[in-house]
């Protein structure tokens, strides 16, 4: 099936990504639904992967926020050691949908539009829905296996090991400690300079004599 598929796309090789597809391939037709199936699957991870991105984004200015309020220095190598272990999934992610998701899909869609036209050139009928949905339901085992071997692993550890913080760890200290510098700042109110007037001294009047009361005789 390899030979023939490589015959009739012109290649004299296949990317690592779809040769295992096309040796699960009985015919042109099976090929084209692995190949789609693949394509679906790689789309909705990487869907996936941005949706954890948002949050995982969101999770770092969460903490960053908490760290600009006064706290122990434990509890401040605390967070910048769940804000370490954020960006490392972050930065994770961010290389599987660049190295993994998008490289493949990439392959997957050229691979799509090349068979799709020499199926259609060599009047080779393109299966139904009704086909390919039949045939992407078995295909879905196969695919689960081999995605297995290609997968990054997934989860953030949540292990630390030593007490002092690591290089990493100083420099969000440093930017905990920054953002909380620029919050005290603007909290800050500005004070005016008020002229104070001197005080005028009050004169205390004299204790007024009673009125004189006069009888009459």
């Amino acid at each position: 099936m390899l030979n023939k598929i490589k015959k009739m796309l012109g290649l004299t090789s296949l990317p690592d990504e779809v040769t295992p597809l096309y040796q699960g391939a009985k015919n042109e037709r099976e090929a084209l639904i692995l190949l789609k199936e693949a394509r679906r699957r790689d789309e909705s991870r990487r869907k996936r992967a941005l949706d954890d991105l948002e949050v995982l984004s969101g999770m770092e200015e969460e903490l960053l926020e908490e760290g600009r309020q006064e706290m122990t220095e434990s509890r401040k190598l605390i967070l910048a050691r769940r804000i370490k272990e954020v960006r490392w999934k972050i930065q994770e992610l961010n290389s599987r949908m660049e190295n993994i998701y998008s490289k493949r899909l990439k392959i997957y869609n050229e691979h799509i539009a090349s068979l799709e036209t020499v199926m259609e050139l060599s009047s080779e009928e393109i299966p139904d829905k009704d086909a390919m949905e039949e045939v992407a339901i078995k295909a879905k085992t196969m695919i689960e296996d081999l995605e297995k071997t290609r997968e990054l692993a997934e989860g953030i550890s949540t292990t630390f090991e030593g007490v002092q913080p690591d290089a990493e760890e100083q420099e969000i200290l440093k930017e905990l400690e920054a953002r909380a510098d620029l919050e005290i700042e603007k909290a800050e109110p500005e004070i005016e300079k008020e002229e104070k007037t001197p005080e005028i001294p009050v004169e205390e009047k004299p204790d007024e004599d009673p009125p004189e009361i006069i009888y009459e005789e």
